[in-house]
């Protein structure tokens, strides 16, 4: 069938309301790695629309400010526009849905990924670097050391144990943030449901209430992805790994909700946000291991995205809307970690997406809007990291101009969504405020994670926006502000040289 009509078809059984499809279910072993023996069942899902609201401006800190804050804090941006309009949908799944607590995760029979268009055209073709369409990229030092202004870097070749402990020191982390990041990992490891997901609302998995603060959003893709991202960015995948069987059988549970659809794998649950979410861990997980039993679903997650991109090169809550910063966001660095992988990901969805940042910005680039030209912090934060990954190099002056703006902003006390794509920005930009932006919000976070006991480890800050994400949802992105300094490489300059040399 042509592309296009297949495009026609999935927006038609969209518009009918009828996205779920019957999928081929395999029940799967008790390792990612044994895939035998497979008992097949046919499941028809019965999924409900939810919004998934992460991104709501939070307030007041659970704990005091302690430590020695070295930069000024912001409050409150005020709300942005994105904020004001969403409204979270509680969806309650039913049990079959989610996967029964006494059951096996079971995983979608999964085709050969299809070739959708010819592989993206390298964004750095004039440095040399090397892509192929079968595995991870490879970068040479001869490559790198002509590459000091260009984005050459972002790979995941910091998460091995000996490349962490360097750049940990080199980078700005300290023992305690470490510390910080092992009980986070501890935490969200003991909020894992047996079915391998987790969810947003986790008082009736093994915490059993006895943690405050559960999230209210339905989608289980969105809570799983979520949760497993903090465990690869340290590393902690494969075997010999501390949290082994908690990430195969996240994985696990990812793989099996699946749908198959017109426009690729679906694992949505409601949301674009899910999609993007989703597809970002299961490529990280396919990168850093080169199994190839996650190959086909990550390649399939993807395809989903590039096929629900809107013809202006946006994304938003649904496949084919005009498109906003935030959920544009996530979908664009689960493209960049499929690139990284060596999946393919179409050079017109790239050039699509460059489109999209240039209606959204302002002053030329160095700043951005939710969906129209303005000049917001979020969004911009967004949009800078997004500019980085597109290729623009460390010496555009649109570029240190944004950097500027984030500066003098400072991180915020509450808005943890914000910390997480400022804080990728002015690391990766070797900014001259960095080292006071690190100190500050590294502190804080370290004196701020909760003591108390089942919540020790974790992360809240109170905001009536909050409750849609949970405890769940801010102690993620925290233990991922934390691993900034291995979770991806350098992007710029001479520590992306040093770095992979």
């Amino acid at each position: 069938m042509p592309r296009q009509d297949l495009r026609s078809l999935g927006n038609f059984l969209w518009a009918l309301g009828a996205w779920p499809l019957r999928c081929a279910r395999k029940q799967l072993p008790a390792r990612l790695r044994a895939p035998s023996g497979f008992a097949v069942s046919l499941i028809m899902h019965a999924a409900l629309l939810v919004l998934l609201n992460l991104i709501g401006v939070w307030r007041d800190a659970e704990h005091g400010t302690h430590g020695v804050v070295l930069l000024p804090f912001v409050e409150d941006f005020g709300p942005e526009p994105f904020v004001e309009e969403i409204a979270a949908i509680v969806t309650v799944l039913p049990a079959e849905v989610l996967g029964a607590q006494s059951g096996e995760p079971v995983e979608t029979q999964l085709p050969d990924a299809p070739n959708i268009l010819a592989p993206l055209p390298s964004l750095l073709a004039g440095l040399g670097q090397q892509e192929t369409a079968s595995g991870p990229q490879q970068f040479t030092s001869s490559n790198l050391l002509a590459a000091a202004d260009a984005p050459g870097g972002g790979g995941f070749e910091g998460r091995t144990p000996t490349a962490r402990a360097r750049l940990l020191g080199q980078r700005g982390g300290t023992p305690a943030s470490e510390d910080a990041v092992a009980r986070g990992l501890a935490w969200i490891a003991a909020h894992q449901r047996p079915n391998g997901s987790w969810w947003f609302d986790h008082r009736d998995g093994p915490c059993g209430g006895q943690c405050r603060d559960p999230g209210t959003v339905g989608s289980t893709t969105a809570a799983t992805g979520l949760a497993l991202l903090p465990f690869l960015g340290a590393g902690e995948i494969g075997a010999g790994s501390q949290y082994e069987k908690v990430v195969d059988d996240g994985l696990y549970y990812l793989r099996s909700r699946i749908l198959i659809t017109a426009l690729g794998g679906d694992l949505q649950e409601g949301t674009m946000y899910a999609q993007g979410i989703a597809a970002i861990t299961l490529c990280e997980a396919y990168a850093m291991t080169g199994d190839e039993s996650l190959r086909s679903a990550a390649q399939l997650a993807i395809d989903f995205i590039c096929r629900a991109q809107h013809e202006a090169g946006g994304w938003r809550y649904y496949p084919g809307q005009p498109g906003d910063t935030t959920v544009f966001g996530w979908q664009l660095m689960a493209l960049k970690s499929a690139r990284l992988a060596g999946l393919e990901v179409p050079s017109e969805t790239f050039a699509r997406a460059e489109r999209f940042l240039d209606s959204v910005q302002n002053d030329d680039g160095a700043v951005y809007g939710y969906q129209k030209p303005d000049k917001s912090p979020t969004p911009t934060a967004v949009g800078l990291l997004s500019r980085m990954y597109l290729g623009w190099r460390r010496s555009d002056s649109r570029l240190g101009r944004g950097v500027s703006y984030l500066e003098k902003l400072g991180p915020s006390r509450t808005d943890m969504y914000f910390n997480y794509y400022a804080t990728q920005v002015l690391h990766h930009y070797e900014s001259p405020g960095w080292d006071r932006w690190n100190t500050a919000l590294r502190d804080r976070l370290v004196a701020t994670q909760s003591r108390r006991g089942h919540e020790h480890g974790s992360w809240y800050f109170h905001d009536p926006h909050g409750k849609s994400g949970g405890r769940l949802y801010t102690t993620a992105i925290c233990v991922m502000i934390l691993e900034v300094y291995y979770r991806h490489m350098p992007l710029y300059g001479k520590r992306a040289v040093e770095a992979d040399l």
